[in-house]
């Protein structure tokens, strides 16, 4: 699934992008496993796996900022065609109904905020060897 390219209709179908953000977090959700599996005193194996963290905080960005931009431009699309027939109550309908998926698309950054805080603690203590100093500037 994670592997499945987006395209609008993903985005619409909030429950295939909810499960698809789901297996991305896999990472974060396994970290205590992952890291008693990696050697936590080592600067390599450690920036290792950070890469892999980095790598699927990348790939949820870049669907959440997808799925946030596919929305935008089909409800500027609706505005528009509401502006030229106000009473269109189909087109209003559909964009109260974008709207309502657009947000809860837009919640996913919380989700993903209240994810990388608790996965960086939990890496944080356990690779004490890899500086995390930069990484906490970037954040």
């Amino acid at each position: 699934m994670t592997d499945t390219p987006l395209n609008a209709s993903t985005c619409y179908n909030l429950s295939f992008f909810k499960e698809m953000m789901k297996e991305l977090r896999r990472v974060d959700d396994n970290i205590i496993l992952r890291l008693n599996g990696t050697d936590t005193h080592s600067e390599n194996a450690c920036g290792d796996f950070f890469s892999q963290l980095s790598a699927a905080y990348k790939k949820r960005d870049d669907a959440i900022d997808y799925c946030l931009k596919v929305m935008d431009d089909e409800l500027d699309r609706k505005n528009k065609l509401l502006q030229e027939d106000p009473d269109d109550y189909d087109t209003q309908s559909s964009i109260f109904s974008d709207e309502t998926k657009r947000r809860m698309i837009n919640n996913e950054r919380m989700v993903e905020e209240a994810v990388r805080e608790r996965t960086f603690q939990v890496f944080k203590n356990k690779c004490r060897v890899f500086d995390v100093s930069s990484l906490q500037a970037k954040k």
